[in-house]
């Protein structure tokens, strides 16, 4: 029984120790600017994971100085999806920054090569997650399309592939473009459908993709959520909205499906569910959004208002 007592003391003191020093190195990445570090302990060896790539080495040094670290591990975030539109003369940029600074770094860029073309960033930094390709390769792309007259043009950036979908207006251009593209794409592979016409179709706009960045853009700035039985914004609710409605603007024949949700409990709960679709469907209209495109649905939810889904609206596209 002593020696039975004895091991229990042991294993208490090392989960003791385990949470002290991963309380430690929290807290020195949260004051060196890098919140969004994941950390994990296993007896003195530390593991920190999502770290923006070019903070690496200075977080792997920073942990590393924590008085009783023996190991340290920097797994770098995970590549998330960078959306390029190009129509007529605005360029969109849509997709999963680390941080402020790569978005800013990303948005200049691009705005750099971008010529007399207007640059709408509904980028949205995700925790975890950075852009899957180096900014002076995205602004690269974007000054390919632009130098090249292509007003029409789709490029989405995962897994180490750009696919991109363009018009241009004769088959010599096409085949240029082509090259100039991959020329410019650097290491990505280039998986491209380039046709030629006066302009592409908006039936050839990858809508998945684009709804998708929609879904990261929301999601990562807290949803369009309403306080509990009201019709009240929370947070930003308006400028969040406003910022999908300009990435609305590239698909100017979809389908927009503005869903809002209330709890079935709630008082008039059909009606509240509608004026809430209503109040974010006005918001996208003022942003030029044609209002034959926008449709607006109800869902009455089993859960209680003071659940975040049964108290948001969602914005579908198809």
């Amino acid at each position: 029984m002593p020696a039975l007592l004895a091991a229990t003391g042991v294993l208490v003191q090392g989960h003791r120790i385990e949470r002290d020093l991963g309380d430690r190195v929290a807290h020195a990445i949260d004051e060196s600017g890098n919140a969004d570090g994941a950390v994990s302990v296993d007896g003195r060896r530390v593991t920190v994971s999502g770290v923006v790539p070019r903070e690496s080495a200075r977080v792997q040094a920073l942990v590393a100085a924590v008085p009783g670290v023996t190991a340290v591990t920097v797994h770098d975030a995970e590549p998330g999806q960078l959306l390029l539109l190009v129509r007529a003369n605005e360029i969109v940029l849509a997709g999963t920054p680390a941080d402020a600074a790569e978005r800013s770094a990303l948005v200049e860029a691009v705005t750099a090569r971008a010529g007399d073309h207007r640059v709408t960033d509904v980028l949205a930094p995700k925790a975890g997650q950075r852009l899957p390709v180096a900014p002076a390769v995205a602004a690269s792309i974007a000054g390919a399309v632009v130098d090249n007259g292509v007003h029409d043009f789709t490029g989405v950036v995962q897994g180490g592939v750009l696919t991109a979908r363009a018009t241009v207006v004769d088959e010599q251009r096409a085949t240029t473009f082509g090259g100039v593209l991959t020329g410019a794409a650097g290491n990505l592979r280039v998986a491209p459908a380039i046709e030629v016409g006066p302009s592409i179709q908006d039936s050839a706009l990858d809508l998945p993709a684009l709804g998708d960045s929609i879904n990261r853009l929301v999601g990562g700035n807290g949803s369009i959520r309403f306080q509990p039985d009201t019709t009240t914004w929370q947070g930003h609710g308006p400028v969040l909205v406003q910022r999908v409605a300009r990435m609305l603007l590239v698909a100017p024949r979809a389908t927009i499906t503005v869903r809002g949700h209330a709890s079935a409990a709630a008082a008039d709960a059909r009606g509240l569910a509608e004026t809430r679709a209503r109040m974010v469907r006005d918001v996208v209209l003022g942003q030029g959004v044609n209002p034959a495109m926008v449709e607006t649905a109800v869902s009455l939810d089993d859960a209680p208002e003071s659940t975040d889904t049964s108290r948001q609206v969602d914005i579908l596209v198809r």
